[in-house]
């Protein structure tokens, strides 16, 4: 896993998080990239105006929650379900 420490990402700079490590980082007006590889890592981080952009199996599992969550009925419950606070789904 790369470590990244103490860096400024500005201006749209586009910043890879598959299998990476921040600390102490800050994020303004960055776009964040994930492509659904090792999950990255944040700590003591700050996030100002960033945005997100999916790729690869990362944006086809996002697709397939925006397709649930804009059902009525069992697909959007299932949806809430997932990101209820303090629900963890892992290993």
């Amino acid at each position: 896993m790369a470590d990244v420490r103490g860096r400024t990402f500005t201006g749209g700079e586009m910043v890879q998080m598959d299998d990476t490590s921040f600390t102490d980082c800050t994020f303004d007006s960055a776009t964040l990239r994930y492509g659904g590889g090792p999950l990255p890592r944040f700590e003591n981080c700050n996030f100002a105006d960033a945005s997100w952009y999916f790729t690869d199996s990362a944006l086809r599992t996002i697709q397939l929650l925006q397709a649930f969550a804009n059902q009525e009925g069992a697909g959007r419950a299932f949806v809430d379900a997932l990101f209820k606070p303090g629900n963890y789904i892992g290993e």
